[in-house]
């Protein structure tokens, strides 16, 4: 069983793949090279491992090309094959396939050009911002770097192809009497999410993080909280909890048996906190806040209190310190403030110095 080789009746060497599936019946297909078959075989073990060798046993039983399939049809493989094994929110990946199979389904892996890449920008740039248009692209690209590793295409056919130019934006932060004010407004339409958008401002939790939120997240003390729930960066951190998060977590019923912090009227857990917000934001004028703002307002605010930029890294849970660095302009203000204070006090002490040498002058 595996990868085989023999010679038709006239001398052709032939490559074909076998292979027992678990129930006891043969596969047994010829491939085109050796790279699609030792694939093809790689793609049947894994589905062995995985659990999921019935619906590839299926899905190669209905006849699907063998190594040239549609975008769509691969779209399916690489979304049950890659993305949900590997990926621990596997729901971008699946909006973003949804989207190129719309635009590009029909064609085929093997017939799929650099043309085609840019007839997904033309239509898709009519929908969205340069910036979502490229969410799309990194997925296609990636999409045929898995047909690549499956031996479907010999070449990548988007090798090196450039992304939209994405304008930057100016970040804008709310101050803390804007941040203050908006909490206070929203807690008015709904407590729970008034005392959830406080957290986000004190912890930098992600909207997603705030709403997994659970009591035993939270120390006996209520000054630590811990993110261990599947984050974006993969990692577990641990987060200070502010007197004023405190102030705000204390005005919320515990519901015993219900770990949850963030509980609707209902007594069900809070998914989607859009209502109270957007009513709160219209209220007090911060349309423009969404909830990552939460998260910008309080990285610059341990930035501008003196924090260093590795501590802000690690409680923000960033990978690299390259993302970290976008808030880094904010302690340039710190500094130069902090400069002034050390020179106002060094004034203030040679100052002192000189009146205590003219009252020893005036002494003598």
């Amino acid at each position: 069983m595996g990868v085989n080789e023999w010679r038709d009746r006239r001398g052709k060497l032939r490559i074909y793949v076998t292979k027992q599936w678990p129930d006891g019946s043969r596969f047994k297909r010829v491939a085109t090279n050796k790279t699609v078959a030792n694939n093809l075989l790689k793609r049947i073990e894994n589905s062995i491992v995985m659990g999921t060798w019935r619906e590839l046993k299926a899905e190669l039983a209905r006849g699907v090309p063998a190594g040239n399939p549609t975008l769509e049809e691969l779209s399916k493989i690489y979304l049950k094959e890659y993305c949900q094994p590997k990926n621990r929110d596997a729901k971008f990946k699946e909006r973003q396939l949804e989207v190129i199979t719309r635009i590009l389904g029909r064609i085929r892996v093997k017939e799929l050009t650099r043309a085609d890449a840019y007839k997904f920008i033309t239509k898709r740039s009519k929908e969205v911002s340069p910036a979502s248009v490229n969410r799309g692209l990194a997925v296609l690209k990636h999409l045929m770097t898995f047909a690549l590793d499956k031996g479907d295409i010999d070449n990548h056919p988007l090798q090196r192809f450039s992304l939209l130019p994405e304008p930057k934006k100016a970040l804008r932060v709310m101050t803390l009497q804007e941040e203050r004010s908006l909490v206070e407004a929203v807690a008015r339409e709904d407590l729970a999410i008034g005392s959830y958008i406080a957290v986000l401002g004190e912890t930098a939790l992600r909207k997603a993080e705030g709403l997994k939120l659970q009591w035993p997240h939270i120390d006996s003390k209520g000054r630590l909280l811990t993110v261990e729930w599947p984050t974006k960066s993969g990692k577990i951190r641990h987060v200070p909890v502010s007197e004023y998060a405190r102030e705000w977590l204390s005005k919320l019923d515990r519901i015993v048996g219900f770990p949850w912090v963030f509980v609707k009227d209902d007594r069900t857990r809070w998914l989607d906190p859009r209502g109270p917000f957007e009513r709160g934001k219209e209220a007090v004028g911060l349309e423009w806040v969404t909830f990552h703002d939460f998260r910008h307002f309080r990285a610059t605010q341990w930035v501008r209190l003196g924090m260093d930029i590795r501590t802000v890294q690690g409680l923000l849970g960033h990978s690299s310190l390259h993302t970290t660095m976008r808030y880094a302009h904010y302690a340039e203000s710190h500094a130069m403030r902090s400069a002034r204070e050390v020179e106002a006090i060094e004034q203030s002490q040679l100052e002192e110095i000189l009146k205590r040498d003219e009252s020893g002058t005036t002494a003598s």
